[in-house]
């Protein structure tokens, strides 16, 4: 799953199929199915390319005199559109906070006897990036840390004895103190985190990876007919420049693309998309109680917006995007994750997880489960381990059937709830009242009985 669900990502498919070339299409399937890095710019190429194939008729790849091929075309707005991915995986090489954490752990649990929480408080230290001074986290280099965490936690090893009490650790990257400390946690969950989650800000180099893709974009559009307007769509492929200022229109790509638009002579505008997300109460009714799974939120709705600014050289050319871009996007599907999330995934299988391990109780008569849970129950997989999974809650699905089971009601109703967009649904299963099918004979209704225990 990449920003958008496989169900969506399919849907493209299909609409994009008389417009796009069968090896183009067949390129974006692999690259979600299987973990490729390419997987994001590929997904908002043809995102925004099936938009406009709706909305306008588009065009793909239609060729210039020069013999390039801009993405998108719209041939009864003479507009002509190349679509550009950026992304941190620079960053993440030059400062491995994340490397450094994950490769951490692994030694951790190879090694140390107990699971408890670890905290890693990188030092930090002052670096020039585009001429300001920003503090950045010191690290050994990328090639060392396997080598530096074995170490680190052989000397944890040492030093913490049955580690039942909390202690701490120093070492010295570049000549500034990191410092790695324990405590011991409660059975069953053990922690591993750090002062800095990752690394990517902004930082010289970075400009220049959205530069050179607005040159390569530039270059692209260079034989369009002088009439059209020409320009790029700059793409959050998962990048602090879009959100390490102090909100969206703020970030740094803002004033970037400013800058790049009011030196070129190529471009006329220059859209910038990223994903935001906000968060819904939903809805609730006496005394319904909701337990929801991760990818829904215990207790609210996540919800996701493609977002878009248009940076244009005139006001009429930014009033004509801005109006082609939002009626493209209108006949789109959201998106169900952000960006950061799609970031991390797009090297893991393609394959994703829907809502499993998750349940919705209403009041004391339904249960809703996912319907992909199901069907692997139904497959043959184990009940506790589908529905249930590791989840570790004092209300768990199975014993909510067992209860019901035990009161000797059976299912009265079942229902498929359309789960769009995600890439699952749910099954809304409603249990009637004591049946005795599958419970005792009794004589006198419930009311008769409380009578009887009155006298």
């Amino acid at each position: 799953m990449l920003i958008f669900s496989r169900r969506t990502i399919q849907k493209l498919i299909d609409t994009a199929g008389s417009r796009v070339a069968r090896t183009h299409l067949e390129r974006l399937a692999t690259n979600v199915d299987r973990h490729k890095r390419s997987g994001i710019p590929d997904v908002w190429e043809i995102y925004l390319l099936v938009g406009h194939i709706l909305a306008h008729g588009a065009e793909h790849e239609r060729p210039l005199r020069d013999g390039k091929k801009p993405d998108i075309h719209l041939p009864r707005h003479q507009v002509y559109t190349d679509v550009k991915t950026i992304s941190d995986d620079n960053a993440h090489n030059v400062y491995p906070v994340n490397f450094f954490v994950d490769t951490f752990m692994d030694q951790v649990a190879r090694r140390l006897p107990v699971l408890g929480d670890f905290h890693i408080d990188f030092g930090s230290k002052l670096e020039m990036m585009d001429g300001q001074s920003t503090y950045v986290p010191a690290l050994p280099d990328k090639s060392e840390i396997s080598r530096v965490t074995k170490d680190i936690v052989i000397e944890l090893r040492r030093l913490g004895g049955d580690f039942s009490a909390p202690f701490a650790h120093e070492v010295q990257f570049g000549g500034v103190t990191t410092r790695v400390s324990f405590k011991p946690s409660r059975p069953g969950f053990p922690l591993i985190g750090s002062n800095y989650t990752s690394f990517t800000t902004l930082r010289s180099g970075e400009r220049s990876v959205a530069t050179r893709a607005l040159d390569e974009g530039s270059d692209q559009l260079a034989s369009a007919p002088e009439e059209s307007l020409k320009g790029v769509y700059l793409c959050d492929g998962g990048t602090d420049l879009w959100t390490k200022g102090t909100s969206y229109r703020t970030s740094p790509i803002h004033g970037i693309a400013r800058d790049y638009l009011s030196k070129s002579s190529k471009l006329d505008f220059i859209a910038l998309f990223t994903v935001q997300e906000s968060y819904e109460a939903p809805e609730r009714s006496g005394s319904q109680f909701v337990l929801l799974p991760p990818s829904l939120l215990a207790g609210q709705k996540r919800r996701y917006i493609v977002s878009y600014d248009v940076i244009a050289k005139t006001t009429s050319t930014r009033d004509q995007i801005e109006g082609l871009v939002r009626e493209a996007l209108s006949l789109l599907d959201p998106p169900v994750q952000n960006i950061g999330s799609a970031y991390a995934n797009r090297m893991r299988v393609g394959s994703s997880i829907g809502f499993r391990n998750g349940m919705a109780t209403y009041g004391e008569n339904m249960i809703r489960i996912p319907a992909r849970s199901l069907g692997e129950i139904l497959a043959g997989g184990s009940a506790a381990e589908v529905l249930d999974g590791a989840v570790n809650s004092p209300l768990r699905v199975l014993d909510m059937f067992a209860r019901f089971h035990r009161e000797g009601r059976t299912i009265k109703k079942i229902e498929l709830v359309d789960g769009h967009p995600q890439d699952d649904d749910w099954i809304d299963i409603t249990f009637g009242p004591r049946d005795p099918a599958v419970s005792p004979l009794r004589v006198g209704t419930d009311k008769d009985d409380a009578a009887d225990g009155g006298r």
